[in-house]
C-alpha cells in the first residue's frame, strides 16, 4: 500500500473541531462495540442479497473502508472476492478478525486513505460511513474511495430518515446524519462530479449505489 505520489490530506483535517470528532467518533464506536452482534444480523441479509443483485466479479479484490466487524466484509468474503478491512477502532477489528482470519485487516483512520496507491484494489466499498461524516470528509472519502479503485465504488447507506430507533441511535454517534438523509444522494453526487451507475434497496431501511471509479472525482488532490 505504498502511496504513488507524495500523502496529500485537505488542511481541514488539522482543525482542532474536526480532530475532537475523529476521537469522539473512535470512542463511541470502541464503546458500542457489544452490541454490533445484533445490528449486524439485521444487515446481513441486506448485504447478501444486493450484492447477488450485483453480481460482480468475483475475481476482484476489495477495500472496505471503516469495515468494523467485517460484517459486510464478510459477505464479499463468501462470494469469493479477496478483502482488505480497514477501521480506527480496534475493538470492532478484534470483532472482524475473528470472522475474517485469512483477510488483511488494519487499524487505520480513513484519513489516511492518501497512503494507498492509485488504482490498489478492483472495488472499494463502504457501509454506513457516509452518513456519520461532515460533507467535506464524505467528498473527500468518495474522492479517495474512486482514486483507490480500478473498476467500482459500492456504497451503502440511508436513502431517507429512518424509524424513530435508527434516528435515536444516529442522534447519539454524531450529528451529521440529519443533513446526509435530508438530501437525495444520488442527486448530491451526481452534482459534486460522481458517475452513479446503479442504485437498489438494502433491506427495509437501506439502499446501495453503485459508482464509476475513477469519473469526474470532484476535489481530486490540489
Amino acid at each position: 500500500m505504498s502511496p504513488s505520489k507524495p500523502k496529500h490530506v485537505p488542511s481541514w483535517t488539522d482543525s482542532p473541531k474536526f480532530a475532537r470528532e475523529r476521537r469522539r467518533s473512535r470512542l463511541f464506536f470502541n464503546l458500542v462495540a457489544p452490541v454490533f452482534a445484533l445490528i449486524d444480523r439485521n444487515l446481513q441479509p441486506a448485504y447478501r442479497e444486493s450484492l447477488e443483485k450485483l453480481a460482480l466479479p468475483t475475481e476482484w479484490s476489495v477495500l472496505d473502508l471503516a469495515t468494523g466487524t467485517g460484517s459486510l466484509a464478510m459477505i464479499l468474503a463468501e462470494r469469493g472476492h479477496r478483502i482488505t478491512g480497514i477501521d480506527f477502532a480496534p475493538k470492532l477489528l478484534r470483532k472482524a478478525r475473528k470472522r475474517l482470519p485469512n483477510s488483511q485487516l488494519r487499524e487505520m483512520d480513513l484519513v489516511n486513505l492518501p497512503d494507498i496507491a492509485d488504482g490498489s484494489f478492483d472495488l472499494v466499498t463502504m457501509a454506513y460511513l457516509l452518513h456519520g461524516v461532515p460533507e467535506d470528509f464524505r467528498r473527500f472519502l468518495l474522492d479517495e474511495a474512486q482514486r483507490i479503485a480500478r473498476h467500482r465504488v459500492l456504497v451503502f447507506d440511508y436513502p431517507g430518515p429512518g424509524p424513530w430507533h435508527v434516528r435515536l441511535i444516529e442522534k447519539i454517534e454524531g450529528p451529521h446524519y440529519r443533513e446526509f438523509v435530508s438530501r437525495d444522494f444520488r442527486n448530491w453526487a451526481r452534482g459534486v462530479g460522481f458517475h452513479l451507475l446503479r442504485r437498489g434497496v438494502a433491506g427495509k431501511h437501506g439502499a446501495w449505489w453503485l459508482i464509476e471509479a475513477g469519473a469526474g472525482c470532484s476535489l481530486g488532490h490540489l
